[in-house]
C-alpha cells in the first residue's frame, strides 16, 4: 500500500502528512481551508477537490478533522446533489482510517456506512499526551482490519494497540481527555489557591518536582494548539464524554464539574487562548484578581 488519502491538514494532519511522506507514501489531500492544502502540496503531497476524488485516486483513507460533524460531512459529500462524499468514492475493501475524536455513535454510524459500500473502517484515535514519549494510536476494529492498516499505523505513530471492536477506542479516548482535562483544572485551581493566600506556587515545581504547566505562572495566555485549541477540543470532547454516559447510565459527577469549568473558561477566554493557563484566568476572575498579570 503506498497511495494515502488525508481528510484535513490541520495540526495532527500536519504530524501524518510528514510521517506518510517520509515512510515513502504517496499522499493526496482534501481539507477545507485552502491554506492547508497549499501547506500540504508544498511538502510533497497532491490535492484532490472534494472527499470522493480522494478515495478514488488512493488506496487508504485517513481522517484527522475537529470533530463528528466534520466527519459526517466528509463521509456524506455536500449533500446539493453532488457525488462528493468520501462514501461516493469508495472501492470494496479500501481501508477507511478515522482518527478525529468524536461521539462513539459517530464511529459505529460510519462502520455501518462503510460497510454498506464494503469498505473497510476502522476508529484510530490519538493521543501525544501520555506519560510513555510519542504519539499514541488506539485502534477500535476487526482483528483482520487491524492488522490491513498496520502499514499506515506503523507510519503515523510511535505505538498503537486494538482495544476491541467499534467504538471501543473512542470510548477509551474520551476517558484520558477526562483525565488530562481534569488534572489540569485541578492543577489551575490548586495553584491558584496557594497564589491567593500569598504563597508561591512554583513551589510545587521547583521543590516538591511536579511538572505543572508553565502558563500557570508567566500569565501567557497564548494557544498552545492549532486549529480549535485544548481549550475548544477538550470542552467538545467532555461534552461527548458526558453524552455518552448519559445515554448509558454512567454517573461522571467529577467530569460535570470539570466540563462546567471549561464551559465557562471558554465563553471568557479570548480566542487566541489556550486550555490550561485560561483555567488559571478563570480562577482569577472567581477571586477578583484578573489584574494580577497586568
Amino acid at each position: 500500500m503506498t497511495a494515502i488519502g488525508l481528510v484535513g491538514v490541520g495540526v495532527i494532519g500536519k504530524l501524518y502528512l510528514d510521517r506518510l511522506l517520509a515512510a515513502g507514501h504517496e499522499v493526496t489531500v482534501f481539507d477545507v481551508d485552502p491554506d492547508q492544502v497549499s501547506y500540504a502540496t508544498d511538502a510533497g503531497a497532491d490535492a484532490a477537490d472534494d472527499p470522493a476524488e480522494l478515495a478514488r485516486r488512493t488506496d487508504a483513507v485517513l481522517m484527522a478533522v475537529p470533530g463528528s460533524p466534520e466527519v459526517e460531512a466528509t463521509l456524506e459529500g455536500s449533500g446539493a446533489g453532488e457525488a462528493d462524499g468520501l462514501l461516493d468514492g469508495l472501492d470494496e475493501g479500501q481501508l477507511v482510517i478515522d482518527s478525529t475524536t468524536t461521539r462513539p455513535e459517530t464511529s459505529v454510524v460510519c462502520e455501518e456506512r462503510c460497510d454498506e459500500v464494503g469498505a473497510e473502517f476502522l476508529e484510530a484515535p490519538i493521543t501525544g499526551g501520555a506519560p510513555r514519549e510519542g504519539y499514541h494510536v488506539m485502534v477500535g476494529g476487526t482483528e483482520e482490519r487491524y492488522e490491513a492498516a498496520s502499514e499506515v499505523l506503523d507510519a503515523i505513530a510511535d505505538d498503537h494497540a486494538l482495544v476491541g471492536g467499534v467504538p471501543d477506542a473512542t470510548v477509551l479516548k474520551l476517558g484520558l481527555q477526562m483525565r488530562y482535562a481534569g488534572q489540569h483544572a485541578v492543577d489551575a485551581e490548586v495553584v491558584e489557591f496557594v497564589r491567593d493566600n500569598g504563597v508561591d506556587p512554583a513551589l510545587f515545581r521547583d521543590f516538591f518536582g511536579f511538572e505543572l504547566f508553565d502558563g500557570y505562572f508567566s500569565g501567557d495566555f497564548s494557544q498552545d494548539i492549532e486549529g480549535l485549541g485544548g481549550l475548544a477540543i477538550w470542552h467538545k470532547d467532555i461534552g461527548y464524554a458526558r453524552e455518552f454516559a448519559r445515554e448509558n447510565g454512567t454517573a461522571l459527577p467529577l467530569a460535570g464539574v470539570v466540563h462546567e469549568a471549561y464551559k465557562a473558561t471558554t465563553r471568557r477566554a479570548a480566542g487566541e487562548e489556550g486550555h490550561a493557563s485560561a483555567l488559571v484566568k478563570y480562577w482569577l476572575a472567581l477571586n477578583d484578581a484578573e489584574d494580577r498579570y497586568e
